[in-house]
């Protein structure tokens, strides 16, 4: 490379005529080397209090100036960006949530944990990618949220231990899950909410097995093609408080048997369920919401006398789209 000194210079002077400064990094030492005006050096050392980049055009320059990037936010929607290889070589230590919604991201590959040691939310919205293959080792070690709603990933297969050991959301709706294939204990050791909305379940039992979600509180498997409630079991979530199951093709509540002692609310709206049978305030001790509107039960007083006996602690029946206390 140039000496580093000309080659900021070079830069520099592009920025200042531009008027398009970017935020720079440690190397601010060589800054007052460079022979700029008082004021255009106090405006560029100004700007290095920057804490977001939402313009592709700056954060191209920025990757060529230096080799560490302090934003902690950095905003790439609706760019060009087809792989993680941009990043390739660089290191962002203070960065701590990355948008990369809407682009043409199709992989992982090209992701390590030098890349974004601090990363806390990764947002891939409406992207390509097909599957979780490409993470290996720590690569994301203090992420706790990370969105892929509508790509393309068809199971959890690719996934290790070490990868997200702090996360605690993960969003995979509107995807092309069939199965929780892939899945093992530890995977997500912390996870508390897991979406999987408008995918292709058919069956819970399939993949589950044993404490692979330990910690999570929050299960949202609506708009899938789910037919029965086998597989449920509360020793895989032992501290589940909310289940979505609405908008599925059950058709019994029969199947379950193990203890949701945590349980409180219980979306099964929109199914095609005939009878109470199988419900059971031993299997859900502390249930406190319950909605079967929009099946084939027939919403009338004896109905809600039945839901009273079975869960004595329940404060909310949803009704013909009422709320019944």
């Amino acid at each position: 490379m140039e000496n580093l000194l000309d080659f900021f210079q070079g830069i520099l002077s592009e920025n200042l005529k531009d008027g398009d400064l970017a935020k720079l990094s440690s190397e601010s030492e060589y800054y007052n080397d460079i022979q700029f005006s008082d004021s255009k050096l106090n405006e560029m050392k100004d700007l290095l209090n920057l804490k977001e980049i939402s313009d592709m055009e700056k954060y191209n320059k920025l990757i060529k100036l230096s080799d560490v990037i302090l934003a902690k936010n950095l905003y790439l929607d609706k760019s060009n960006i087809d792989s993680f290889d941009i990043f390739s070589g660089q290191i962002f230590p203070n960065l701590e949530v990355l948008w990369l919604s809407f682009t043409e991201i199709s992989s992982f590959k090209g992701l390590s944990s030098y890349i974004f040691p601090n990363l806390e939310e990764l947002w891939l919205n409406f992207n390509k990618i097909k599957s979780f293959e490409g993470l290996s080792g720590e690569t994301f070690p203090k992420l706790e949220k990370l969105s892929l709603g509508n790509n393309q990933i068809n199971s959890f297969k690719g996934l290790s231990r070490k990868i997200f050991p702090n996360l605690k959301l993960l969003n995979l709706n509107s995807n092309q899950m069939k199965i929780f294939e892939g899945l093992f204990p530890d995977i997500f050791p912390n996870i508390e909410k897991l979406y999987l909305t408008g995918n292709q379940i058919t069956s819970i039992d399939e993949g589950l097995s044993g404490k692979i979600f330990p910690n999570l509180k929050e299960l949202d498997l609506s708009f899938n093609e789910i037919t029965s409630l086998e597989g449920l079991s509360g020793k895989t979530f032992p501290k589940l408080e909310i289940l979505t199951l609405s908008f599925n093709k059950i058709d019994s509540l029969e199947g379950l048997s193990d203890i949701f002692s945590k349980l409180e609310k219980l979306y099964l709206s929109f199914n095609e369920i005939t009878s109470l049978e199988g419900l059971s305030g031993e299997i859900f001790p502390n249930l406190k919401e319950l909605n079967l509107i929009g099946n084939q039960i027939e919403p009338n007083d004896e109905y809600i006398r039945n839901i009273r006996n079975i869960f004595p602690n329940l404060k909310y029946i949803h009704k013909n789209f009422t709320i019944i206390l």
